[in-house]
C-alpha cells in the first residue's frame, strides 16, 4: 500500500524537466508540445488527443518520452492504471537514453514491486542511472532497492546508500547546515536498521559488504562491531586493528561513543573502565568458554541459611548446588512469602537500594556448616551466616584457614558482606559476594560483587529505549519512597548521560490508588489559565457532540480539535510531550496506573518498567493498557537462550520449583570460578586475576564483566509485553 501511493504521487507529479542539459529542441517542437499541454486540466481528453496528435508528428522527438509521460499521467487520473503502464513502458523502449528513461523506469520498478512482481521490479531498477534522479527520486529508489534485496549483506549495502541520499537531502533542506551526523529522525530511523542487519550477520558477511560501503555511514561502524566481536572472541590484536581501521571513516556520535568504550577495553584509552559496553547474550555466548565438567576444586560458601533472610539463602545454596553437579544434601522445601493469615509473619519493609523485601523466618533442617559435592570433584564448603556480619566474618575466617579452599562465595546482603569482604582482603582469599551493592569492593582487589544492581536495570532499559524505540524526551511517574525516589534519581541520570531529555516528573504517596492528580500535573493541566480551562470545556462539549457523528469523521474532528491553541496561543493540556514514561513500582500498582493513563489521555507513549512489573497478573488485568511495555530484569526464566533453559530445566527437576534471581546469580557465581579452575589457575591469586579478566561471561543471570574495582557490568533481560505474557526481545 506504501507503495501504491509512492506510486501515484510519483506519476501525479508531472515531469521534472522537459529535457537534459545540453539538449535542443527546435522551436517547432517546442510550440506544438506546449499547445499540446495547453488545454489541462479542464479538458484532459482534449490533452489526450493533442499529446497523441503530436507523437504522430514528432515521433523522433526529444519530447516525446515526455508526451508518453504525460499521456500515462492522464490515464493514471482516469483509472486506467494498465493502461498507464503501458504508456511508460513504451517510453522506455522507443528513448532507453531518454532524459526521462531513468524516471520512469524507477515508477515501473514500484509498479511491478506494488504487484509482487520483485523479479519484474528489479528488472527496471537494474537499467536506472541514480544519479540522473532528483533526490526525492533517489530515496524512493534505494529504499526500494533495500525491499528487493537477496540477502542481509545487499540489503545493508542499499541502506547504506539510502542514508547517504537521505543525509544529503537533509543537508540541501536545512541549506548545508545539517549532516550525515545530524540527529534527525529519518537517519535515526535508518541508523536503527542498519544495526538490526548488523547484529544478523556473520563477520564473513561483514567482510563481504565493506567493498561496498565506501567511507560514509556506516563504514566505520561495521568495522566497530568487527572489533567488538574480535575482542569477544579474545583476539585483541585483531580487535585494534579494526579499532584502528575505524576512524579513517565517518562516524556518529553513536559510533563515536562506541569507538571509545572499545578503546577502554583495549587498553588504548585514558578513561575509566565503566563506560564499556557489553556484548549481546549471543555474541557472549559465541565465545569458545573452556568446558567445566570433571574439574577438582574446593569452594567455600557463606550464605543466611537461617534467620529472616534464610529463603535468600537457601535459593542461592539451590543454585550453587545446581552448577556443582551435587545433589546429596537434603534440602527443605522452597520458602515462600508469608501472606497476611500467617501470624507471626512481620510486617513488610521497604525495598533500600535495590535489596529485596526480608521474608519472615523459618526453621532450616540441617543448619550444622558441612561439605557437599559428589563425583565432579567440585567440593562447597557451606557456612551459615545467619544474617549475621560477625558470623560472616568468622565463616571467612575459618574457609580462609584451609588452604585447599580458593574462594568464596556469598554472602548477600549489604552488612554481612561488608563484614565478609573485610576478612577477605585482609586474608588475600577472593570473595564472590551476591550484594548488589557497589561500596563493598571499595580498594579491595580481593572481593568482586556480582548481582545485578538497579543501574544494570535502568541504564540496559534507557538505552534501548532511546537507540532502538528512537526516544529522546522522557517522564518519570514513580512512588514518594525511598525507593521510588532512589529510582527516579538513577533514571534520570541515565537519560540525561546519554543526551536525553527528563521533560516530566510526578510522584504519588505509596499506598494511594487514584493517580488523578500527579497524571494530569505531567501534562499540563495544573498550569492552566482560567481561560484555557474555558478553552477545554469548549473542546470537552465539542467532543462529546462529535460521538454522534460517524466514526472515521469523529475522529477526524477529536484530531482538529486537539492540535487548536488555546486563547494565548499555546497548546491546551493534556501536552503530552515525553516519549516514554518509567514507572518504578510494582505490579499490582501498575495494574491501577495503566488503565488511568489512558482515561487522561496519556497515550502513545511507550512504558517502561522495573523488574517488579515481571508478573503474568499485570498481562492479565492490564491487557492493552501495558501491551507493548518494556522491562528490565535481572533473570528470565522464559529466555530462549541455551543456557538459561538448561538452567530452568535442571532447576526443576532438582528442586521441582523455579529459580529467581538469587539461585541464578549464585548458579553463576561458581560458574566463574570454575572458569578459572579450567583455565588452570590454581591458586588464590590466580583465581583472582582471572575474574577480573572476565568480559561478556555469559550467565543465566546476564551478560557479565568484571570492572577493574572488582564490580560486574551486567546487561539484564530486557523483556516486552504482548498480548499474553512478557517475551524476550534481546
Amino acid at each position: 500500500m506504501v507503495l501504491a501511493f509512492a506510486l501515484c504521487g510519483l506519476l501525479t507529479a508531472g515531469c521534472a524537466s522537459l529535457v537534459g542539459p545540453g539538449q535542443r529542441i527546435p522551436e517547432a517542437q517546442r510550440l506544438a508540445y506546449a499547445a499540446a499541454l495547453a488545454p489541462q486540466p479542464d479538458d484532459l481528453a482534449a490533452s489526450a488527443e493533442a499529446l497523441e496528435a503530436f507523437l504522430v508528428e514528432f515521433p523522433d522527438s526529444l519530447l516525446a518520452d515526455d508526451a508518453l509521460e504525460e499521456l500515462a499521467r492522464i490515464e493514471f487520473l482516469a483509472g486506467g492504471r494498465e493502461a498507464a503502464f503501458a504508456r511508460l513502458r513504451e517510453a522506455v523502449t522507443r528513448f532507453p537514453q531518454g532524459d526521462r528513461s531513468d524516471s520512469i523506469r524507477l515508477r515501473l520498478g514500484l509498479w511491478e514491486s506494488d504487484r509482487e512482481a520483485p523479479a519484474a521490479a528489479q528488472g527496471w531498477l537494474d537499467g536506472v542511472r541514480p544519479e540522473r534522479l532528483s533526490l526525492a527520486e533517489r530515496r524512493f529508489f534505494y529504499r526500494l532497492r533495500v525491499g528487493l534485496a537477496a540477502n542481509d549483506v545487499d540489503r545493508l549495502i542499499e541502506v547504506s546508500k539510502l542514508r547517504a541520499v537521505t543525509a544529503e537531502a537533509l543537508a540541501e533542506q536545512a541549506g548545508g547546515g545539517t549532516t550525515p551526523d545530524s540527529p534527525s529522525d529519518p537517519l535515526a530511523r535508518l541508523d536503527q536498521e542498519i544495526n538490526t542487519l548488523l547484529l544478523g550477520l556473520s563477520g564473513e558477511d561483514l567482510l563481504r559488504a565493506i567493498p561496498n560501503l565506501g567511507v560514509e555511514v556506516p563504514a566505520g561502524r561495521v568495522r566497530l562491531v568487527l572489533a567488538w566481536r574480535a575482542l569477544v572472541g579474545g583476539d585483541l590484536p585483531l580487535a585494534t586493528f579494526w579499532l584502528e581501521d575505524a576512524e579513517r571513516y565517518a562516524l556518529t556520535p553513536g559510533d563515536r561513543e562506541r569507538m571509545r568504550s572499545l578503546a577502554v577495553r583495549l587498553g588504548s584509552g585514558d578513561e575509566e573502565g565503566d563506560g564499556l559496553f557489553l556484548p549481546t547474550f549471543r555474541e557472549a555466548a559465541a565465545r569458545p568458554w573452556p568446558a567445566l565438567e570433571g574439574l577438582r576444586l574446593r569452594v567455600g560458601v557463606v550464605l543466611p541459611l537461617t534467620g529472616r533472610y534464610a529463603s535468600f539463602g537457601d535459593e542461592a545454596l539451590r543454585g550453587l548446588l545446581l552448577a556443582a553437579g551435587a545433589f546429596d544434601r537434603d534440602l527443605p522445601p522452597p520458602r515462600t512469602p508469608p501472606t497476611p493469615e500467617t501470624p507471626e509473619a512481620p510486617e513488610t519493609q521497604e525495598k533500600q537500594d535495590g535489596d529485596p523485601t526480608p521474608l519472615a523466618p523459618l526453621p532450616v533442617s540441617d543448619p550444622e556448616p558441612k561439605p557437599v559435592g559428589r563425583s565432579t570433584g567440585v567440593e562447597l564448603v557451606v557456612r551459615d551466616s545467619g544474617g549475621s556480619p560477625e558470623r560472616a566474618a568468622a565463616a571467612v575466617r575459618e574457609l580462609a584457614a584451609d588452604e585447599q579452599v580458593l574462594a568464596i562465595i556469598g554472602p548477600i546482603f549489604s552488612a554481612e558482606s561488608e563484614a565478609a569482604a573485610q576478612e577477605a582482603q585482609g586474608l588475600g582469599i577472593p570473595l564472590l559476594t551476591l550484594s548488589n551493592r557497589m561500596e563493598v569492593c571499595a580498594h579491595r582487589d580481593y572481593v568482586f560483587r556480582l548481582r545485578m544492581t538497579p543501574d544494570d536495570e535502568i541504564n540496559h532499559l534507557v538505552e534501548y529505549a532511546m537507540d532502538e524505540v528512537g526516544a529522546e524526551t522522557f517522564a518519570i511517574l514513580y512512588p514518594m519512597s525511598r525507593y521510588g525516589r532512589g529510582m527516579r534519581s538513577r533514571y534520570w541520570d541515565a537519560v540525561v548521560t546519554r543526551g536525553g531529555k527528563v521533560v516530566a516528573a510526578a510522584g504519588y504517596e505509596p499506598d494511594a490508588t487514584d493517580f488523578k492528580a500527579p497524571i494530569r500535573g505531567m501534562v499540563g493541566f495544573d498550569l492552566i489559565t482560567s481561560n484555557e480551562r474555558v478553552a477545554l470545556q469548549e473542546r470537552s462539549r465539542a467532543l462529546r457532540r462529535g460521538r454522534r457523528l460517524d466514526p472515521e469523521v469523529g475522529a477526524l474532528l477529536k484530531e482538529i480539535l486537539y492540535t487548536q491553541l488555546g486563547p494565548d496561543g499555546e497548546p491546551l493540556p493534556p501536552v503530552v510531550d515525553f516519549d516514554a514514561l518509567f514507572i518504578p513500582d510494582g505490579h499490582d500498582k501498575i495494574q491501577l496506573i495503566a488503565p488511568q493513563l489512558a482515561f487522561h489521555e496519556v497515550e502513545g507513549v511507550q512504558l517502561l518498567g522495573s523488574s517488579d512489573w515481571n508478573d503474568p497478573e499485570l498481562i492479565r488485568i492490564g491487557r492493552e493498557h501495558v501491551a507493548g511495555a518494556l522491562v528490565s530484569t535481572p533473570f528470565y526464566g522464559g529466555s530462549d537462550f541455551e543456557i538459561v533453559r538448561n538452567f530452568v530445566a535442571g532447576y526443576n527437576e532438582s528442586f521441582e520449583s523455579d529459580p529467581d534471581e538469587f539461585s541464578a546469580s549464585a548458579f553463576d557465581a561458581l560458574n566463574l570460578v570454575l572458569t578459572q579452575a579450567a583455565l588452570h589457575h590454581d591458586s588464590r591469586q590466580a583465581i583472582r586475576d582471572g575474574i577480573l579478566r572476565i568480559y561478556g561471561f555469559p550467565g543465566v543471570s546476564g551478560v557479565t564483566s568484571i570492572l577493574p574495582d572488582g564490580n560486574a557490568k551486567k546487561r539484564p533481560f530486557l523483556l516486552q509485553a504482548e498480548r499474553r505474557r512478557f517475551v524476550g526481545i534481546d
